[in-house]
């Protein structure tokens, strides 16, 4: 019989030093924990985006002007061979100009389209726990949420609704009823 409860004793021991080998490690955030972000900054403004809503980001290019009813479209630039709109994401923020922007956000997988941003300040992880409804976003246009990167916090573009307000300016959907 002892020697049944031999091997029995030796895994209880096993279990026992994993069980508490777990407390003396430090956390180690699951990927489900953190959501990727690209951090940028527009109109001197710490902005952020999801990367899951994004189809990249890329170095500006040349925009040509073209005639427009949309007041924030830039013009066009030729992006991975196609000819992409290229918006002014200040503007669509109501923010004011701040200079030529230097790169661009491509959203919108079936009909690409540019956000044009000033700065880009590279990929972020924050911890969903660090991610939170804006409670001014009335004050706020396009940002619904907020997300606390390291010591700053910054606002979370909401991409579904820009292209949204896009659509509205530029004729393609009626505007939501009240």
């Amino acid at each position: 019989m002892s020697k049944e409860i031999g091997p029995q004793l030796d895994r209880l021991a096993e279990l026992r030093r994993t069980f508490d080998l777990t407390f003396q490690q430090p956390y180690l955030l699951k990927t489900n924990d953190v959501e990727p972000m690209i951090a940028f900054r527009t109109a001197g403004l710490a902005l952020a985006v999801k990367v899951q809503h994004i189809t990249g980001v890329i170095k500006r290019e040349i925009i040509l002007p073209v005639p427009s009813i949309v007041p924030e479209l830039l013009g066009i630039a030729v992006v991975r061979g196609a000819l992409v709109p290229v918006f002014n994401l200040a503007a669509l923020l109501d923010l004011p100009q701040s200079g030529e922007p230097q790169w661009f956000l491509l959203v919108n997988r079936e009909t690409p389209i540019a956000l044009a941003i000033d700065e880009l300040e590279g990929r972020v992880e924050v911890e969903r726990a660090h991610c939170y409804v804006d409670e001014t976003s009335s004050h706020r246009k396009h940002v619904h949420q907020l997300a606390k990167v390291g010591p700053m916090v910054r606002a979370v573009i909401d991409v579904s609704g820009l292209m949204e307000a896009i659509r509205q300016s530029a004729g393609l959907i009626a505007p939501a009823k009240e």
